[in-house]
């Protein structure tokens, strides 16, 4: 189900991904089964429509010693068609609520493309603070794209 979803993410919205359709619908079930494995420090979170996956976001804490205070969330994809309902903030909030229960994770990292006006207003509304953006991050074989650096403080999340 994550593959389905990831590839028609891909093919629907290709500017806001660092992959391609092309490039992961070659990979393997096994490679998609690896990106949903679960443990305390990595889990994918979704809401279904019956048995169809909807809305994905996938959590990752840092292994390294001195960057295990934080976390990242990736691969945020919601169907065009379930779009505009509070989805994907609802999916969000259960995310870090869960994320904020691993010990001692402090902050939580995404990026967004910078024209990606509707995530980011998103990202706001969690709490997001935008603190940086990478020039020419992405590039589509025509033109360079920005993205925005995000981070959620804990301390920031739960005085909410």
């Amino acid at each position: 189900m994550y593959k389905e979803i990831r590839l028609k993410a891909l093919q629907s919205d290709p500017i806001y991904f660092g992959s391609t359709y092309e490039e992961e619908a070659m990979k393997s079930d096994d490679y998609f089964k690896s990106k949903v494995k679960f443990s305390y420090k990595h889990f994918v979170m979704g809401f279904y429509d019956g048995t169809k996956l909807i809305n994905v976001a996938v959590f990752k804490r840092q292994t390294e010693l001195k960057e295990a205070h934080k976390g990242e969330i990736t691969s945020i994809v919601c169907l065009k068609e379930y779009r505009n309902q509070g989805l994907t903030y609802s999916l969000l909030s259960l995310l870090i609520r869960k994320a904020f229960t691993i010990p001692n994770l402090k902050i939580i990292k995404l990026t967004c493309l910078a024209e990606n006006n509707n995530a980011q207003n998103l990202y706001r509304k969690l709490g997001f603070r935008c603190y940086g953006e990478e020039p020419n991050s992405l590039f589509d074989g025509d033109k360079y794209y920005n993205e925005n650096l995000w981070y959620l403080d804990y301390h920031s999340f739960n005085t909410r």
